[in-house]
This record gives structure tokens, sequence and C-alpha cells, in this order.
């Protein structure tokens, strides 16, 4: 946090507030009603006292930010880095007119925002013993935001993905939004189950262990059981599952094969589980031993990594060294964005990035780093950069993923993430015709050979559709019975998203 402050305000688009002084004149004001010395700003940039909520707030107004991008950013890696899953980072006492009013708003087919649902979260969270009746409304709402997180995007994703998690750990709520998960993950949301599972990895209640355990033994299909091996990594951590359970979930990893295009995460978590468990590790391991450190890259990929890792950096120690001169931590999230073997990591690395003003400059160099054809023959080079750009990059770098999507000769794995991250950075108005040649082309590639990676690739076309409104392509394939079915599934399960929502998840 207190690096996330200091960079974005020493790089930020107004000399005058790279003075300490200069800054804590401006300080009061705004969100923020109090005075602030030179010697509490410097406290909390190097990280010897915690930083009040109003004062995040308040450097994004004084730096003119994005409204939440600090905040959001700050509030969801807390979430993922916390020791144990609490109710609230910052509790906010919302009236209970207002509440009221954003709880109808919710169940019925308003627009909201991402700080709508923030309000219902510290309203509802403020208020741990509420009722909320009818009896449905519970679910109403998690259905309706689980609906809307799934098709959001940057800021609106993060806002709800916490709103979830706040409500996931609700003392009176908790419960029925486990189940609403659990349902949506296994039922019409089952081409986005993977980040909706993995979201049961911070609540405790014991119905969130039994929810993902059973994704693992008897998945309701490869994106929920991706999420489900995903979300214990920190359920593990938090100890969630009793003595039966680990035996189950050991057992259960050792029947994965650990293979195929949404696999990528049960070998790591195998190793994890041998490090905190190591009465397990020789069942976990094959007999080979204790696991190395989980965040170490894999040997093969080393060698290209760690000299990725400096190209990827040199922009950070080139932008005003004079004024940051110690990147450290900067270089050190570059290197957890593309080496750690926990998806989760480098995500939550890459969104620390993307909060700060070295993010364009970042993404310029992930995308020089991928023209790079040695980059391209190596998926544990490639997957990384292109995850990083799917978070840091912006539609300057469109035209490269479409590129990579479709090129002869790319792996298919690294032509299915680059299809991946097309749902995640901005459509351009070229994207008519290469959308529907990507669909055919892929759909192509699946009749032919019927392999899983090529199948995973028409699915997330599917999402990247839906993500750019192209409903016209959605309904062709929802209605060509040669098409792959869990395809058609999924193009059915965006048409059928209201409009209402729709339009929310924008916003």
């Amino acid at each position: 946090m207190a690096w996330l402050l200091r960079v974005n305000r020493l790089l930020g688009t107004d000399p005058a507030f790279r003075s300490l002084p200069a800054f804590a004149t401006a300080f009061h004001g705004g969100c923020y009603d109090r005075e602030v010395s030179v010697s509490t700003l410097s406290r909390w940039e190097t990280a010897r006292t915690a930083v009040p909520w109003a004062a995040v707030r308040r450097y994004e107004e004084l730096l003119g930010l994005p409204r939440n991008l600090l905040t959001a950013t700050a509030r969801t890696v807390w979430r993922y880095l916390a020791p144990a899953p609490v109710l609230d980072t910052a509790p906010v006492t919302t009236g209970e007119d207002l509440l009221e009013d954003l709880l109808e708003q919710a169940l019925s087919g308003a627009v909201l925002t991402g700080e709508d649902w923030d309000r219902i979260a510290d309203g509802l969270c403020a208020r741990p013993d509420v009722v909320l009746m009818p009896s449905g409304t519970w679910y109403g709402l998690a259905e309706r935001l689980v609906e809307e997180m799934v098709i959001a995007d940057d800021l609106p994703w993060m806002l709800r993905f916490e709103t979830l998690n706040r409500l996931l750990n609700h003392p009176r709520g908790g419960r029925t939004v486990v189940l609403a998960c659990a349902e949506l993950a296994a039922g019409r949301s089952r081409a986005t189950a993977t980040e909706i599972v993995c979201a049961l990895d911070n609540c405790g209640h014991p119905d969130a262990a039994g929810r993902v355990l059973a994704e693992l033994t008897d998945p309701s299909g490869p994106l929920a059981h991706r999420g489900a091996v995903m979300a214990c990594f920190r359920k593990v951590g938090y100890r969630h599952f009793d003595r039966g359970q680990l035996r189950t979930l050991v057992h259960a990893l050792c029947d994965s094969a650990g293979t195929g295009p949404v696999a990528d995460q049960v070998d790591p978590l195998r190793r994890w589980l041998a490090r905190a468990h190591p009465e397990h590790a020789r069942t976990l391991l094959g007999g080979r031993g204790t696991a190395p450190p989980p965040t170490r890259p894999r040997d093969s990929a080393a060698g290209l990594l760690t000299p990725a890792v400096r190209r990827v950096t040199a922009p950070v120690r080139a932008m005003e060294p004079d004024l940051v001169p110690d990147t450290t931590v900067a270089h050190a999230l570059v290197a957890e964005t593309l080496t750690s073997p926990v998806f989760d990591v480098r995500l939550y690395a890459a969104f620390l990035l993307a909060a700060t003003p070295y993010r364009e400059p970042l993404a310029d160099a992930v995308a020089a780093e991928l023209a790079r054809p040695s980059s391209l023959r190596h998926e544990e080079l490639a997957v990384p950069l292109l995850e990083a750009l799917r978070i840091l990059g912006d539609r300057r770098h469109r035209a490269l993923l479409k590129a990579l999507a479709v090129r002869p000769g790319v792996p298919r794995r690294t032509a299915y993430v680059a299809v991946r991250a097309l749902g995640h950075v901005a459509a351009d108005d070229a994207d008519s015709g290469f959308l529907r040649t990507a669909v055919a082309h892929h759909h192509t590639a699946w009749r032919l050979t019927r392999d899983p990676v090529s199948a995973a690739t028409v699915e997330s076309l599917v999402y990247a559709l839906g993500m750019a409104a192209r409903d016209d392509l959605l309904a062709e394939i929802r209605s060509d019975p040669g098409f792959l079915p869990t395809a058609r599934t999924a193009a059915a399960g965006w048409l059928a998203i209201p409009g209402h929502r729709r339009a929310s998840a924008l916003r």
C-alpha cells in the first residue's frame, strides 16, 4: 500500500505534488477532513503507519486518478494477502434508507454501478444480524452480483468481486451466497465457473469447503474443476479443511492428470500442499520427497524467464530514476507476474502494477517480448506474458492479441491464452470480421482434432464475443446444431443475460 501511494504521487501528472510539503498542504479537503503533516505522509508512504481508508481515497482525488483505482486495488489485493478471512476491511455505515433503496434496485431491473454494490456490502456488513425479507433476497442478490461480476472487467470487476467476498463471509447471508455460487457455477454460468468457484477460497463457512471438494472429486465441468484447484491454495493455508477433507483433497489431486488447457494449477497445488502438510508429500509427489518452493519457476523455463523479466522491467528502471531510485518492489512484482506458478499470485501482482504509472510502459514491454519468436515457442514464457497483457494492456495491444490468436505456427495453448485475453482488452471497430474469422478458424480446428485445447479456445471466443457485445454472432452459434455443444450453451447463456445486468457490468 505504501509503495502504491508513493509511486503514484512521485510519477503523477502534477510535478508540484512530488514535494511532500506541497502535497501535505493540499491534502485537507474533499473526502479527508483533517490536516496532515509531512511526517504523517512519510510514515504512510514508508509503511510505518497504516493508511486510513479515507486517505487512500484522498490520494485518488488529489492525483486526478480514476475513482476507485487505488481503493479497489488495495482492498482486492489486501483480501488475497490477508492472513485470515475477515468480514470487512473498512466498515462504513450506510444509512438504512439508502440500503433499502439499493436493495430494491438490485432486485429489480435497475442499472447498478460497482460503487452501488460496494455500498450494499457496506450496509449489510455493518449489520451482521440483518434479516432480509422475503427469504430469497440473499440468493437473488448473490445471483445478480455473480452474473455481473463474471462479465465485468477491470475496476467494475474488482468492486463486484470484493463485494462477493464480503457477502460470502457475512454471518447470516454467507451460507446462501455460497449456495448461489455453487449452483451458478454448475448450471448456467459453467463457462465462467473458474472465478465463481475460486471465489470460495476466502470463505470460512464449512459449506464452502464442501462445495470446493465436490468440484474436485466430481466436477460439473473442467472450468469449475480448475476454480476448485485454485481455491485450495488459500483454503489449505487457512486450514478450512478437516483431516478427512484433507485426505480427500490429496486423493483427488493424485487422480488429477494435471494436463490440458485448464489443468495448469494441479501440479503447483500438489507442491504447495506437500509443503504445507509434509505427511502427505510422498503420496502427492510420487516418492520425490519434499517439494521445491511454490514460487520457483520450472527449471526448464528459468533460462528464458530471467532475461525476460529483466527486459520487461527495463522501462521501470528508466522512468524518472531520480524520483524513484529504488525499483525493488516493482521488479519483484514483475517477477511474480511472469514467473510464479500460482495463477493468483501472478494476477494480483499484475493488479498492483496496473494501478500505477508503470502500467503503459510495462504493457508495451510485455508486447515487445511477445513479438520475439523465442517467446512464442515456449509456453512457459508466452502464457504468463499473455496473462500479464490481459491485465496491463489496452486498445493499442489488441492487434497483437488478434494476430497471435490465429497466426499459423503459434502453439495451440499460446493461441488459447491469446483468445482468452481478447475478452479483456478493449474491442475495436475492426473486430467484426476478425471475430467471425477466428470463430471459423478455431471451430474448424476443433472439428478436425476434437482436442480439449481447441474446444477451450472456441469457448473462450464465445466469451470474447459476449464481452464485445456481438449478439449477432452469439445468436448464430446458439442456433447452429453442428457447433461445439458447450460453446452453444455458453452463447445461449450470454444472450439470456438481461440487458440491465450487462449494462451494469460496464459501470
